[in-house]
C-alpha cells in the first residue's frame, strides 16, 4: 500500500470527537482522531514496514505516527535517524510511543540511552529514561550498575522538569518490579522522595507514587488486591448501589417504571354495557 492510499484509509477512519479531544490533550491540529484499535488493525494488515513507516512519520499527521511506530523496524533504524524522529517532538505521549515499541528493541538503544540521559533537553531526558527502563524490563541491562541508578534518581528527580520526573520515577517503579533484589530499595527511595505528583489520581488508575505503584503492581502479579483498590472498587460498589453514575436515560427509565399507573378510567355512562 502506498503512502496516498494509507493516508486516504486513515483520514476515512478519522472520527471528530476522537480528533477534538486529542487536540485538548495536546496533540497538533494535525490529527484525524483514528482509534487505536483501528491503527492496531491497519497495522496487522500492513506488518513490519521501515520505509513506509519513515514516510508516515515524515508527514506530520498524529495518527500517521503512531502507525509508523507500529511498523517501524527497530533493526533497521540509524541512531541519526532515531534522533531526527524523537528530539524534534513536543508530544510526550508520542516520545512513549516510539521509545515503547520501536526503539527499546533497536540495537542502537544503548547509545541513545546514554546521550539522552546525559543531555539537557526536557522530552530527550525523558526518553533517556524511558528506554533505561524498559531495557530493564527485557532483561537487556546486564552490566548495569543498579545502584549507582538508583543513587542517581534519587539526586536527580526532586530537580527535574515535570515530564523529565515522569520519565525517571517510571524507571525506578521498573527497577522495583523487574529486580527483584532491588525492590525494598526502590520503595524505600519513593517513600523518601514523596509524592512529588500534585495532580488527582484519575478514577480507575494507579498512583504514581512509586511505593503505591510497586505494590498495586506486585499485587496485581500475585492476584491479590491493595487496599487502595478494595477501597476504590468498594466506593464504585457503593455508588451503583444508590443508583449513581447511571445514564440519564437509565434513571429516567427506571423512575418511570416505579411510578404507580393511573386507575383504569370508568366507561361513560352511554358508552356502558347495558
Amino acid at each position: 500500500m502506498m503512502l496516498s492510499e494509507v493516508m486516504k484509509q486513515l483520514e476515512s477512519q478519522g472520527d471528530e470527537k476522537v480528533r477534538q479531544r486529542y487536540v485538548r490533550d495536546g496533540v497538533s491540529d494535525n490529527v484525524f482522531g483514528v482509534l487505536l484499535g483501528k491503527l492496531r488493525g491497519l497495522a496487522a494488515t500492513l506488518g513490519t514496514n521501515n520505509g513506509l513507516g519513515l514516510e508516515l512519520w515524515g508527514t506530520g499527521n498524529h495518527d500517521a505516527r503512531i502507525l509508523a511506530c507500529m511498523l517501524l523496524d527497530p533493526a533497521e533504524l540509524t541512531e541519526k535517524e532515531a534522533r531526527g524522529l524523537l528530539e524534534p517532538l513536543s508530544n510526550a505521549n508520542l516520545v512513549d510511543e516510539l521509545v515503547g515499541r520501536v526503539l527499546v528493541n533497536a540495537p542502537i538503544a544503548p547509545r541513545l540511552q546514554a546521550k539522552w540521559m546525559d543531555g539537557s533537553r526536557e522530552l530527550p531526558r525523558r526518553a533517556g529514561w524511558k528506554l533505561l527502563a524498559g531495557r530493564i524490563a527485557r532483561g537487556l541491562e546486564k552490566e548495569l550498575d543498579v545502584g549507582a541508578t538508583l543513587k542517581r534518581i534519587e539526586r536527580e528527580l526532586p530537580d527535574a522538569p515535570y515530564r523529565v520526573k515522569e520519565g525517571i520515577n517510571f524507571c525506578l517503579v521498573w527497577i522495583g518490579l523487574h529486580l527483584p533484589a532491588y525492590t525494598p530499595e526502590a520503595i524505600a527511595i519513593g517513600e523518601r522522595l514523596g509524592r512529588w505528583d500534585p495532580r488527582p489520581i484519575p478514577k480507575g488508575c494507579t498512583s504514581s507514587y512509586a511505593p503505591e505503584w510497586i505494590a498495586a503492581a506486585l499485587a496485581l502479579r500475585k492476584g491479590e488486591k491493595t487496599e487502595a483498590r478494595r477501597a476504590m472498587e468498594a466506593s464504585a460498589k457503593a455508588k451503583a448501589t444508590r443508583g449513581e453514575g447511571k445514564p440519564a436515560a437509565a434513571k429516567k427509565a427506571k423512575a418511570a417504571s416505579t411510578r404507580k399507573k393511573p386507575a383504569a378510567k370508568k366507561p361513560s355512562a352511554g358508552t356502558r354495557a347495558r
